[in-house]
């Protein structure tokens, strides 16, 4: 499967605050994406989130000032990079005004 990495920079949010807020919203958004099957798993201190899916396996890492998003993304996914770079980008937005 082929790899896919985003990194977003969060200004004065520590790692902590970041796990928070993405802990509560990523139910809402996998099941925007439609994913079948994707099972979620929360690693508190590691401050991870870890999203299997038959397209899919994802780490969403929280570090103080950062969210980090490495995948494996497969073949029928691939295309879609662009939106979940728009849906990661819009989320921040939302949730962390600059």
């Amino acid at each position: 499967m082929p790899s896919y990495s985003k990194k977003v920079n969060v200004p004065g949010k520590s790692a902590q605050e970041l796990y928070e807020k993405i802990s509560h919203d990523i139910a809402q958004m996998v099941a925007k994406w439609g994913l079948p099957n994707a099972k979620l798993s929360h690693e508190p201190a590691k401050r991870q989130i870890l999203l299997k899916a038959p397209m899919v396996d994802a780490t969403l890492s929280c570090m103080d000032g950062e969210l980090r998003l490495d995948a494996q993304l497969g073949l029928l996914a691939l295309p879609f990079r662009s939106k979940i770079d728009e849906q990661v980008d819009r989320w921040v937005s939302r949730n962390f005004p600059a």
